[in-house]
């Protein structure tokens, strides 16, 4: 499976939590325990653009007002300075330009509307992750060794949710005689994991097996003849061997 399926299934309840490195499970968890807060589904409070506008409104009021005033000018001739005209009063009793008051703003409200947006991101990245292209079934060709020069395989590795998929189209392999069969193996860095067996006595069918793990660690596909009340690992008798494609 590629990193991006990885992640899906981890965040996905519905999968098997793949094993992750710590530093692909830290983010992956932070998203998860995101999703999981109240507050991330909850709307923005009613009237709370109306507040910001005039909040804002108020602050650029304060800072105009606020500027400090220049001095006038001297005079550089002898005339007389006039005074300055009051401005003119409502019958309120305030100025024309008076500043509104300054409407408080909730922080605990604004703080879980925050916490909603990034939810609403959260949420956006999870969806992302989780539709993200399945990779594509891979085709590759396996062939006989020593043991059975005349035989050939091709293999299909198809991944799906609950494993990959595996399809032998076998050509040229003798049937496995009475008391032994074959198995198949995917190997890889981390070791060998069985995925299936079969007789191939009377052939002409694919082979259907399955695997519980990809072939992003595991590439190496092969099958041996296996004898029945021996102990069900590889044996050295290997028929057929191929890669998948990296």
């Amino acid at each position: 499976m590629t990193r991006s399926e990885d992640w899906a299934d981890y965040l996905d309840p519905a999968e098997p939590s793949p094993a992750l490195p710590p530093q692909q499970r830290g983010p992956l968890d932070r998203v998860t325990s995101a999703l999981a807060t109240e507050a991330v589904w909850s709307q923005p409070p009613a009237g709370l653009r109306t507040r910001l506008l005039e909040t804002a409104a108020a602050e650029a009021a304060n800072a105009t007002r606020e500027m400090p005033i220049r001095p006038p000018a001297r005079p550089t001739s002898g005339a007389p300075v006039p005074a300055p005209v009051p401005a003119p009063v409502t019958s309120t009793g305030t100025a024309p330009d008076a500043v509104p008051p300054r409407v408080p703003l909730r922080r605990p409200t604004r703080r879980r509307w925050i916490l909603a947006a990034a939810g609403v991101a959260a949420a956006a990245a999870l969806i992302a992750t989780l539709a993200w292209p399945r990779s594509q079934a891979v085709t590759f060709a396996m062939s006989g060794t020593a043991l059975a020069p005349g035989a050939s395989a091709r293999a299909e590795l198809e991944p799906k949710k609950a494993g990959l998929a595996i399809t032998l189209q076998i050509t040229g392999l003798a049937p496995a005689p009475a008391g032994e069969y074959y198995a198949a193996w995917l190997s890889g860095p981390r070791g060998i994991v069985p995925v299936g067996t079969f007789h191939w006595r009377q052939g002409g069918v694919p082979i259907n097996l399955w695997s519980g793990v990809g072939t992003d660690l595991y590439r190496q596909l092969f099958v041996t003849l296996q004898h029945e009340g021996r102990p069900p690992t590889p044996t050295s008798e290997v028929v057929l061997t191929g890669t998948a494609p990296g």
